[in-house]
Order: C-alpha cells, then sequence, then structure tokens
C-alpha cells in the first residue's frame, strides 16, 4: 500500500486529507494532525474516491476522426493534436484567440500551473476561473477598500480564538461543515433569512427580508457611530473616506432599517453592542451579500462596518471573505484571475 498526502480539491480549508492506494483501490482518511480540519472532511471529501470507480469515466483520450466519431487514441497522438490546433490558432488569430478557464476545484499547484501554461506556453490574457462570478462582488469591494482581493487575509484557526463573529450570508453548517469547528468558541451573529443550521448555532440571528442586506449593513453602521462604537483614533490615523461613508449611512436611521428589512431595532443595537464591545471579532461575508444587483455595495458596507469599529489589521480581528467553491481562494491567490498574478 502507498500514501500520499494531498488536501480534499472540495474543501475551501485544504485539510490534508491523505489518499491511500490499495490493492488498486484509493480510500481517504483524513489527518488528524492537520491544524485546520483537525481529521473532519466535509461529505464530498469522503466520497472523492468514488469519482475513481464511476462507469463509463474515461481512462484515456478520445478523438474525433473524419468520419465525425470518437474512437480511443493514445496520449501523444491526443497531446500532439491538442497542441498542433492550438499553434494554428495562434499563428492565424493571435495568442488572445485561445481562451483559458479554470476552476476552484483545483490545488493550489494546478491553479499556479494553468497559470504559467497560459501566460507563458500560450501567451494569452484570456484566462479566468468560476470565482469570477462567485466571488465577484467581494473582490470588488476588497479591492476598492484594501487595494487587493484576498479573500481571507488570515488562517481560519484564528477564527477559533475569536470572541464575536458576525457572518453576513454564509452557512458554513451545510456548506463548509469542517470550517464550524473553529466557529465553536465564538459568540456567532448570523445574518441570513433562513433559520439555517449554522444560525441554529448563532447567539444572535437578524433575520432580514431577502434582498435588504445593504440596508442592515448600512444600520449597523448607523449605530456604531451614533452609539458612540466608532473607533475614532483608528479612522482618522488608518483610513480615507469615512466622511462619505457615513453620508450614506445617516440616512438609514434603526426605525427605517427595521422597517425596510424587519430586523428588530434591539437586535441591531445587540449586533452592534456584541462587536464592538468585543477584544478579537470578525466580520465575514459569504454569497448571501454578494449575490444581488447591489452585492458589491453591500460587501462594501459590511467592509465599512468593520473598519469603523476598527477590526482589520488588529490582532485577533478583521474583515475576510468566505469562498464559496472548493479551493476558490486558492484559486484567485495562483494566478487563475485575469487581473491578478500569484501573490
Amino acid at each position: 500500500m502507498s500514501e500520499t498526502a494531498t488536501h480534499c480539491p472540495y474543501c475551501a480549508l485544504q485539510c490534508g486529507t491523505r489518499l491511500s492506494h490499495d490493492a488498486g483501490r484509493t480510500t481517504v482518511r483524513p489527518d488528524a494532525a492537520f491544524p485546520v480540519n483537525q481529521g473532519g472532511l466535509c461529505q464530498k471529501g469522503w466520497t472523492a474516491p468514488a469519482l475513481l470507480d464511476t462507469p463509463g469515466r474515461l481512462t484515456r483520450p478520445l478523438v474525433r476522426g473524419a468520419d465525425g466519431r470518437l474512437a480511443p487514441a493514445g496520449w501523444d497522438e491526443a497531446l500532439d493534436l491538442i497542441a498542433g490546433r492550438l499553434e494554428r490558432i495562434r499563428a492565424e488569430h493571435g495568442a488572445d484567440a485561445v481562451g483559458v478557464f479554470g476552476g476552484g476545484g483545483l490545488t493550489n499547484e494546478k491553479a499556479y500551473q494553468l497559470g504559467k501554461f497560459a501566460r507563458i506556453a500560450l501567451g494569452t490574457s484570456q484566462i479566468d476561473y468560476n470565482g469570477r462570478f462567485c466571488m465577484s462582488s467581494a473582490a470588488a469591494a476588497g479591492s476598492a477598500a484594501f487595494g487587493l482581493d484576498r479573500g481571507l487575509p488570515f488562517p481560519v484557526t484564528d477564527l477559533a480564538a475569536a470572541d464575536v463573529v458576525l457572518l453576513a450570508g454564509a452557512n458554513p453548517a451545510e456548506t463548509m461543515p469542517p470550517l464550524m469547528r473553529h466557529l465553536a468558541g465564538p459568540r456567532l451573529i448570523v445574518i441570513d433569512p433562513r433559520r439555517t443550521p449554522t444560525a441554529e448555532a448563532a447567539a444572535l440571528h437578524l433575520q432580514p427580508a431577502p434582498g435588504t442586506d445593504l440596508a442592515l449593513a448600512l444600520g449597523l453602521l448607523h449605530l456604531a457611530v451614533t452609539e458612540g462604537r466608532a473607533d475614532r483614533e483608528y479612522l482618522d490615523k488608518r483610513t480615507a473616506g469615512f466622511d462619505a461613508a457615513w453620508r450614506r449611512a445617516a440616512a438609514w436611521w434603526p426605525e427605517r432599517v427595521e422597517r425596510v428589512t424587519g430586523v428588530p431595532v434591539a437586535e441591531m443595537r445587540e449586533a452592534v453592542d456584541l462587536l464592538a464591545g468585543a477584544e478579537r471579532a470578525y466580520v465575514l461575508t459569504g454569497r448571501g451579500a454578494e449575490q444581488h444587483s447591489k452585492g458589491t455595495d453591500t460587501v462594501a458596507a459590511f467592509i465599512n462596518l468593520a473598519l469603523t469599529l476598527g477590526l482589520p489589521g488588529r490582532e485577533g480581528s478583521g474583515y475576510g471573505c468566505l469562498t464559496g467553491q472548493g479551493n476558490g481562494q486558492g484559486g484567485r491567490e495562483h494566478g487563475q484571475k485575469a487581473d491578478q498574478l500569484p501573490g
């Protein structure tokens, strides 16, 4: 039997899965010593090897012949065919005539290699991946606020030591189950119209009417300022543009926000008090905050809330965006985005 340490391509946490090969079969055994998942896997991780035994799975290339039918071919024949076609397209139409599209299910190493293949081997600028859609709102808001699109700028293990974590539009209990072990200690504030399993574990669940996330975020920012919770020294020394942000939030007083969102003023005030009163606190956004026509504005409002409270850059605190699919952050940080080189 042989064993290879790798990570499950399905989980954004990169869990240190070990794949064991015995008698021609591959099985999964999680690595309990790995600091992030500590031996836990999601359902996709546990069942990943089943793909290898799926009936009809291709194990050798198929090449379409002159008769229009696909027929088995050798690897050298197939690779030479692909390389020849790509070279011909480049010669006739230029390098950008070839596009490359990756995915969040690729490992860091594969994402990096795909970026090198596109930019160096093909010479094309046309490379992207599925995170362009699912996380585009967070990417735009993060780039505007911090100058870079980073996803989570801290290890997920830091969350376990937090006092309070606000989750806006995320349900990791179902979408990233291993992450929940790091959220067992902090007091959770969950913003979600649904009563999800994550919301069931929360100390405070805010349930805005669908589509009113931005109003709620602006209302929380309004309360942080009017209740004297803003970190003025932090704002003066480490931020710019607060006055413009406040002009947006000033019109969203608590009672108006309650009428629009359905979230009681008392619950909004409790959320701000929990975040502002914590020594270590995080604001995290997910797809629920992003998948709107005003998704970028919504994420920006939550970032502004975190900045107003002085969280980003403070030890044990900050803002982060939970990735949506598989190794989404690895893909964006290792070369799969057209506008972002590795590192």
